[in-house]
């Protein structure tokens, strides 16, 4: 007789602490020269374990609103008649198929 578990504890897997942004990860050459320091609580905690689920977790690529905010451009209309945004090609008069950015110091 076999019994098989849906949606068990998984026996392996990445350790989340690899993609996290509060994360500090020293590998070594060996398996077993790993230290990680979760910098995330207070004091900072080493991390003995893969870890599987974390409360805290921020992935490192993602950014934070002010990031997306620091990197998006503003479009702003050639003329009073021009609305900002983006129309298809073929919408565009020949005599406006040219580009201009302006680019602030700010």
């Amino acid at each position: 007789m076999s019994i098989h578990v849906k949606n068990g504890t998984p026996l392996y897997g990445a350790s989340l602490c690899e993609t996290c942004a509060y994360a500090h990860i020293a590998k070594g050459y060996r398996e077993s020269e790993l230290v990680v320091v979760c910098q995330s609580t207070y004091p900072e905690r080493r991390v003995t374990f893969r870890v599987r689920e974390c409360t805290r977790y921020m992935e490192v690529k993602r950014q934070s609103l002010k990031q997306m905010e620091d990197m998006a451009w503003i479009l702003a209309g050639k003329g009073s008649k021009r609305q900002a945004g983006f129309v298809p090609p073929h919408e565009v008069p020949d005599e406006e198929r040219e580009i201009e950015l302006i680019l602030s110091g700010e």
